[in-house]
């Protein structure tokens, strides 16, 4: 009696379609154009998104969302001016990271947020009434909550503004607390002028927003956001800038 044997090739072929898939693949990132410079960290794996600032960006998000959530839903330009922000203050999520580290990841950073270039001034022009000064109390409530040691200045028109963007600052930081069930930072010190947080990052995270009338005399700041920047009617955080007009009264 014949005797017959059946054989699967089944694993066979699987292996053999990821090695030709592989092979393509391969081939493909040969034909890419690359500086020097990337092809050796995207050979290493330094460029993964496996540092903490792509954390801390996320976070940045994720507490604008909060916000939506929490009865704020941002307008469209009010996104706009969020991300344009968020794209000038990229550096200073990488404040506390070992030195060299943003470079690293500065490619990835382009691609993970689909941006041909990282700004670092913003200027938002636009007319009365059209949220301007809540679009500032957001974003420095999220970059509070998000970025280690960062320091945001904001100057407004008057005392009164001023005071109203503390006000909303503090509003909006509870609303991130609550909507994304995270125990409230510690309040070091806040007044008129300034709220000063203790981050959960280390001892010495502290975490400041100081909010100024335009007419005080007090020294200019670089803008650094190694911290953010934005003048907005507005912020300016250590280390960067943005420059945004009033082109009509307060909103």
């Amino acid at each position: 009696m014949d005797v017959f044997t059946t054989i699967d090739y089944t694993t066979h072929y699987l292996r053999f379609d990821k090695h030709v898939e592989a092979l393509r693949e391969a081939e493909q990132q040969r034909k890419i154009l690359r500086p020097a410079l990337r092809n050796f960290l995207r050979k290493n794996g330094s460029t993964q998104e496996k540092s903490t600032g792509f954390l801390r960006m996320k976070m940045c998000r994720a507490a604008l969302e909060a916000i939506d959530r929490g009865g704020w839903e941002r307008s469209f330009h009010q996104r706009q001016f969020h991300d344009n922000f968020l794209r000038a203050c990229a550096r200073v999520f990488w404040k506390t990271e070992p030195h060299g580290e943003f470079t690293r990841c500065h490619q990835k950073i382009l691609e993970v947020n689909g941006w041909d270039h990282l700004a670092q001034e913003i200027l938002v022009s636009t007319p009365r009434r059209f949220g301007k000064t809540i679009s500032v109390s957001m974003f420095a409530a999220a970059m509070v909550f998000s970025a280690p040691n960062v320091e945001v200045s904001i100057y407004s028109t008057c005392k009164r503004i001023s005071q109203k963007l503390l006000r909303n600052i503090a509003k909006f930081l509870d609303i991130i607390y609550k909507n994304m069930n995270i125990e409230p930072y510690k309040i070091d010190r806040a007044n008129m002028e300034e709220i000063v947080l203790v981050g959960p990052e280390s001892s010495t995270d502290m975490r400041i927003v100081n909010s100024y009338p335009s007419k005080v005399n007090a020294p200019c700041r670089a803008l650094s956001m190694q911290a953010c920047p934005f003048l907005f009617a507005c912020p300016i955080v250590s280390g960067c800038p943005f420059l945004a007009r009033n082109t009509g009264t307060r909103s």
